[in-house]
């Protein structure tokens, strides 16, 4: 019975992965017999790992095999992790607001913008495109130290309706400034402070809008500065996490930053 050329190429394989095995034992064991055992072994798993595996049009290597789907495997695993942390990331993002809050509009101002009443019958001001509610600037205790984040985070969440209101985001920044907000509503009194999410990697900075207090004003740097901060909160149907940096163009969001060097 006529032996296939495929099944004649493995037996050769073989034959020389056994032997070159068997003989890195018989060269070593003179020395000690555990040190010909190791590397007869390791041998044959280096020629197998290297021996030319014929495929369709050519030939390939275990041990390219291996490492493609070792790096599959890596990638799947990566993703899989970014994936729960874009997960976490929002359910995070999603606590910053109670929940949606009601309103009724006293005054339609220019294009999307309106001033309206909200739960309790505070002012504020709504968008209507990105379905955002604004609150008048917040002022906080004067203190020579720059208001923490944490702090500043508490003191809008306090805001009435107590627990609706959040630190405005740098992303929500960017939608007042594309909607005309940034010349409608009043600008800040003081130096500002905002935030900004990292979203590759869900760290949250501080943003600090210095303006005429300390040493930029030319006083003494012991001299108290005065902050302020603009809340944010979710009107009916604005999405429960906010919005997101990835959906805004580069271009977009390049002139925006751009549009803060001249204020």
């Amino acid at each position: 019975m006529p032996v296939s050329p495929i099944l004649l190429f493995y037996l050769v394989a073989l034959l020389v992965v056994l032997g070159a095995g068997v003989g890195a034992f018989w060269v070593f064991a003179r020395y000690s017999r555990l040190l010909g055992a190791g590397l007869g072994l390791l041998l044959m798993v280096v020629l197998v790992l290297l021996w030319p595996i014929p495929i369709h049009g050519g030939f390939t290597f275990l041990g390219e095999v291996l490492y493609r789907e070792l790096d599959r495997a890596l990638e799947r695993h990566q993703e899989v992790a970014r994936q729960q942390e874009k997960r976490e990331l929002r359910q995070r993002l999603e606590t910053r607001f109670g929940g949606p809050l009601d309103f009724s509009i006293t005054e339609p101002l220019r294009g999307t913008w309106s001033r309206v009443l909200v739960q309790g019958g505070q002012p504020a001001w709504y968008e209507s495109d990105s379905r955002l509610l604004w609150s008048d600037w917040l002022l906080f205790e004067p203190d020579a130290a720059l208001p923490s984040l944490a702090s500043a985070k508490e003191h809008c969440r306090s805001y009435p309706p107590e627990g609706h209101w959040a630190l405005a985001s740098e992303m929500e920044n960017y939608l007042l400034w594309k909607s005309g907000g940034d010349q409608l509503l009043p600008g800040a009194p003081a130096s500002s402070v905002s935030y900004m999410v990292v979203e590759q990697t869900g760290l949250e900075l501080p943003i600090y809008n210095l303006r005429g207090s300390g040493d930029n004003a030319g006083q003494r740097s012991s001299e108290h500065r005065v902050f302020v901060a603009r809340c944010v909160a979710r009107g009916p149907g604005a999405p429960p996490a906010g919005y997101a940096r990835r959906d805004i163009p580069l271009e977009e969001w390049n002139r925006y930053q751009l549009s803060k060097l001249g204020n």
